[in-house]
């Protein structure tokens, strides 16, 4: 590195990055989420789910997970107009699958599957290790000025679903119905959140990246908690395999708001290459 390498440092969160930083992808951090969520919690057998899991995460007893679909806002701190200004870089849609697990005596949870409607939802993917693709996302947005439509509250139903490529890989629906009610707070199962990071390796002589994660989120705050009824319906495509877990028990469905901020909070829980580097000194860090 010479000094005038030093002198024209690039910018940017996330690629392309420039000497201004102003084509990367995703805006600096901290970014300011929240979420307008359909939430359906099932229980699968947890042999299947395991094949979700990145190594050291196992699941729960009765397999437990969540599948979401959702309305999304983001607003980057650097940015605290965009909402308005930018809402095409502020407002996106965001279906998930993930699934309650264990790691040593923690709870937690671990998110499988994401899909996005953005590709700078995708960039924040692959900075913390969610595994985002895109897809067209779609969900109910009540109206109660509409004469066909009910007020939110009790007799409401409300679906959303993901496809990708012509297939519908995720269908989830939350009823309403005369046994719904109001929440303080979203039953949850461990505070801990686990990301799993890889980037793969270019050339013979450099190492992949592969860790696992934790991530904490601050100013958490939810509003507008209803539980009811759900439904999950795991669709097939060439390149989805969520449809693997077979019948699932539903346990619940739920519609909430939810809002956090999400910053380089992230701790290194394991370095999946130092580990067989220190396993195995005389074997290719990279497969």
């Amino acid at each position: 590195m010479t000094k005038s390498d030093l002198q024209r440092p690039w910018r940017g969160e996330s690629s392309p990055r420039s000497a201004t930083g102003r084509s990367a992808l995703v805006e600096p951090l901290p970014h300011h989420i929240s979420t307008d969520a359909l939430h359906v919690v099932f229980a699968a057998d947890p042999d299947k789910v395991a094949a979700f899991l990145p190594p050291g995460l196992e699941p729960l007893d009765d397999g437990r997970g969540w599948a979401m679909v959702a309305d999304m806002a983001k607003v980057s701190a650097q940015q605290p107009d965009q909402y308005w200004k930018d809402p095409q870089r502020s407002c996106y849609s965001e279906g998930l699958v993930g699934f309650y697990c264990r790691y040593g005596d923690r709870i937690g949870r671990y998110s499988a599957f994401v899909w996005v409607d953005r590709d700078w939802s995708m960039g924040m993917g692959q900075i913390l290790g969610w595994s985002k693709r895109l897809a067209s996302i779609h969900r109910t947005r009540l109206n109660d000025v509409n004469p066909a439509m009910p007020a939110f509250g009790k007799g409401a139903t409300l679906a959303g679903t993901v496809q990708r490529n012509g297939n519908t890989v995720l269908r989830v629906e939350v009823e309403l119905g005369d046994s719904a009610a109001r929440l303080d707070a979203m039953p949850d199962f461990g505070s801990a959140s686990w990301l799993y990071r890889y980037v793969a390796s270019p050339g013979p002589e450099i190492d992949e990246v592969e860790q696992l994660l934790e991530l904490g989120f601050s100013n958490v705050r939810s509003a507008d908690i209803w539980s009811g009824t759900g439904r999950v319906v795991f669709g097939n495509a060439d390149d989805e395999e969520l449809s693997s877990l077979g019948a699932v028990r539903v346990l619940a469905g739920y519609s909430y708001r939810r809002g956090w901020t999400t910053d380089r909070q992230a701790r290194l829980v394991r370095d999946y290459v130092a580990e067989r580097k220190r396993s195995n000194p005389a074997s290719p860090s990279n497969n």
